[in-house]
Parts: structure tokens; C-alpha cells; sequence
């Protein structure tokens, strides 16, 4: 028995330090436990561990990203209405003609579909106004809001352009025109415009989109007043970008064919009747 357990004891002890030389060796982690992969169970736990922790952090990254996406502009913009047929004989009688207030509600609630009503009448003088109140759009569903309604200029049919000038009206969202907007109620401006498309002015315009867009309104047979007969109109440059949040003018130069060029003030056209587009008000030759 005791041979017998020496005997045990020595392979026990020989098995022993061969493992030992084994791993010392070829430093695998247990010889005679390889299953063949050549990899460490305990390194790819800690690897799969960490794999998973990355995929973690990237998604929670991912989900932050979408939270934080921009959803688009949201800011409020001024709806305006270019109404170019008062349906009154602008050259008959004394003094400047007048739109009575039922008569101005009618030509803002006509466009729109719905009703209006107007506190003043409006004497069609240039930069005259007068306060009305009727559906914020198209749909019918919004309540109602302040429109304010300015006396403007549109070209005549009946006189060169820069050379004679039919009274028009021009609504817009609020009390009142916008003090940067007051250029295109000036003496010697007369307006015109055209919808782009709905998705125009979405985003703000560079210098170089809203020459592009103002170009396209010249030459356009569909603007509210055509005038691609008037001039041969060949490029137009412009001074900045435009914001359809701010409604403002600004300035730009269009030039023809024969060598003229046009002083022009250009507004957003978010056209509540219409598709957005611009207003441009041309003032007239450059040292003309």
C-alpha cells in the first residue's frame, strides 16, 4: 500500500512539473486544457465586456444625437397679400380715391376665403394704412389676426416701367407695415412678385439664391404684375442674404441687355394666397 501510494504521489508530482514546464514554455495558460481556440476564455470575457460597454456608450451617443437634431425653423414669419385690382377708377374725381372699409374688407377677405373687416377706410395715397382684422391663412382654421393695409405702387400697363405707376394694396400680418419694410411703400417704387414654391425660404437665402429668385420674378409671365417685356433683364446682384423671419428689404441691382441698371428692393414673399416667393419693388434706373 504504501509503494503504491509513493507511486501515485511521483505522477502526481511528475504530471505536475511537467505543466509547470509546459507553461513556462509556450506560455499557454494550461497546457492540457487548450480547447483548440488559442484564445484566453478569461481575456475574451473582459474583451466581450468592453465591446458591449463601447456599443453602449455609441448608442446612448446615437440617441443624444437624434434628441438634439434640429427640427427646422420655427420662427414666425409675415404673411403679406399683394392685391393689384381695387375694382376702382383710380383717375376719376378729386383728390386721391379712397377704398371704404367694407370695400377694403372685401379685397382682404376675397383671397382668402373667409371674412374681414376692416376700422378705416384707406385713402390709396403712397405709404397711406389703415387696420384690419381676418383669417390668418388659406386653411380657415387659424383665428383670426391683424392685418394692416398700406397704400403701394404696381407697374402700369399703360406707361413705360419707371414712367407711371397704378395704386395697389399690400396686406401684412400685423399692426403695421415693418419700418424695414418701408421702402417698398416709397414714392418711385413699384412692386411686383411670383410664388416659387412651398418650400422657398424654408431656410435663409445667400446673396447669390436671392439674386437667382428675384431674376426669376422679372422674367416670369406668372408675377402678380409681369414685367419680363419691360427690360431685357439679363443678371441681377444683390447686397446680402435674406431671412424670411425678418421681413425686410434688401438691396439689389439688376442689369439688361442694353446696358441699364435697375435699383431694386427685395422683401420675403410669404404670400398667404400664394406659394412664398419674394416682393420686389423696383425703384428705377441707377443715374437715371
Amino acid at each position: 500500500m504504501r509503494t503504491r501510494a509513493r507511486t501515485t504521489t511521483a505522477r502526481r508530482l511528475r504530471r505536475g512539473m511537467a505543466l509547470a514546464a509546459c507553461t513556462a514554455l509556450l506560455g499557454l495558460p494550461a497546457c492540457g486544457t487548450d480547447d483548440g481556440s488559442g484564445a484566453d476564455p478569461e481575456a475574451s470575457s473582459a474583451e466581450e465586456s468592453s465591446a458591449e460597454a463601447s456599443d453602449g456608450g455609441a448608442s446612448s451617443s446615437d440617441d443624444e444625437d437624434a434628441t438634439d437634431e434640429d427640427p427646422g425653423p420655427t420662427a414666425e414669419r409675415t404673411s403679406i397679400i399683394l392685391v393689384t385690382e381695387l375694382g376702382i377708377d383710380d383717375g376719376s374725381g378729386e383728390g386721391a380715391p379712397t377704398l371704404t372699409a367694407d370695400d377694403l374688407a372685401g379685397l382682404l377677405a376675397e383671397p382668402l376665403g373667409g371674412e374681414a373687416e376692416c376700422t378705416d377706410e384707406l385713402v390709396l395715397e403712397l405709404g397711406q394704412s389703415a387696420q384690419c382684422t381676418g383669417p390668418a391663412s388659406l386653411e380657415g382654421d387659424d383665428e383670426d389676426q391683424d392685418w394692416a393695409a398700406t397704400a403701394v405702387a404696381v407697374p402700369s400697363e399703360d406707361a413705360a416701367l419707371g414712367e407711371g405707376y397704378r395704386v395697389a394694396v399690400l396686406f401684412s400680418a400685423g399692426t403695421a407695415l415693418p419700418e424695414g419694410a418701408s421702402d417698398l411703400a416709397r414714392e418711385g417704387v413699384t412692386l411686383t412678385g411670383v410664388g416659387v414654391g412651398s418650400m422657398f425660404g424654408v431656410e435663409p437665402l445667400s446673396a447669390e439664391e436671392l439674386a437667382d429668385a428675384t431674376l426669376q420674378t422679372l422674367t416670369s409671365e406668372n408675377a402678380y404684375v409681369p414685367v419680363a417685356e419691360e427690360a431685357d433683364w439679363s443678371e441681377v446682384t444683390c447686397e446680402d442674404g435674406l431671412d424670411f423671419t425678418d421681413f425686410r428689404t434688401v438691396g439689389c441691382t439688376a442689369a439688361t441687355a442694353d446696358g441699364a441698371t435697375w435699383q431694386l428692393h427685395v422683401a420675403p414673399g410669404t404670400y398667404a394666397d400664394n406659394d412664398p416667393g419674394v416682393l420686389v419693388g423696383i425703384e428705377g434706373t441707377v443715374g437715371g
